[in-house]
């Protein structure tokens, strides 16, 4: 059954890309860095427009953290029954969401820092920047710990479906 479409693979891994060069490989003030910055940011705006405009699956409503669906979720994974046709779960959708957040301030700090005449060379938006990359890994970390744990406990393809869009 499809439960990714394309958009949010591409999504998905471009952000991915983005962060894995930002983080690990590029030196920050670099062109290039500045380059992985506004390609995240490009496709950041483009997540939140498809949030609203596309499939069920990528729409913010679909999983939307509320008590409710948290409570629903945290009652499924216990029993190790999650829904096979579910997309993104509501515990996943606090992750996302703060992810989403965090990488609007790194792009707006970032911007500041490179373009703005007033903050080039600030030293205390550039350990802003740096703590919001510091808090950016955390939660990655936290997300990939969380896909492994949950697509083990929850006995549920949740990597497989990133890839090609599908899941058995």
């Amino acid at each position: 059954m499809q439960i990714w479409d394309i958009g949010i693979r591409l999504f998905h891994w471009s952000i991915a890309l983005a962060f894995v060069l930002n983080y690990f490989l590029l030196e920050p003030g670099e062109t290039a860095h500045q380059i992985a910055g506004y390609y995240a940011f490009a496709w950041l705006i483009f997540r939140v427009v498809w949030g609203f405009l596309g499939p069920q699956r990528a729409r913010f409503s679909d999983f939307f953290p509320t008590p409710s669906r948290i409570k629903t979720h945290i009652t499924q994974l216990k029993q190790r029954q999650l829904p096979r046709d579910a997309g993104h779960n509501p515990l996943g959708g606090v992750v996302i969401l703060l992810m989403m957040v965090l990488l609007a301030y790194q792009a707006t700090t970032g911007f500041m820092l490179e373009e703005v005449d007033a903050f080039y060379g600030s030293s205390m938006l550039e350990d802003l920047h740096e703590l919001g990359a510091h808090t950016l890994f955390a939660l990655v970390c936290l997300h990939v710990v969380a896909v492994i744990f949950v697509q083990w406990w929850g006995r549920i393809q949740l990597i497989r479906p990133m890839i090609t869009g599908r899941r058995d």
